[in-house]
């Protein structure tokens, strides 16, 4: 029974049209990854960007907003943050 499975488990992904195989693995590797800490400032970003437009919020108070957060963040976060941005 479990070779059956298989067997019609791999027939189901080599014919069926919604599959198209290793094509979809071929184009996730031309995706390059990015790294967690440019996730993150990307998320940073896109909160300060949110906020200020929600609040109406000035350039300087944005910064001022950013600082305070990164005066929490512990100082390697902090470092690895500041050399990435």
């Amino acid at each position: 029974m479990s070779r059956y499975m298989m067997l019609a488990l791999d027939k189901r992904l080599e014919e069926d049209p919604r599959s198209f195989g290793e094509l979809f693995f071929d184009i996730c590797d031309e995706l390059p990854d990015i790294t967690w800490m440019k996730a993150f400032l990307l998320l940073l970003d896109t909160f300060l960007d949110i906020t200020a437009e929600k609040y109406f919020l000035a350039d300087d108070e944005v910064e001022h907003l950013l600082g305070a957060f990164m005066d929490t963040l512990p100082e390697p976060l902090e470092k690895s943050l500041l050399k990435c941005a």
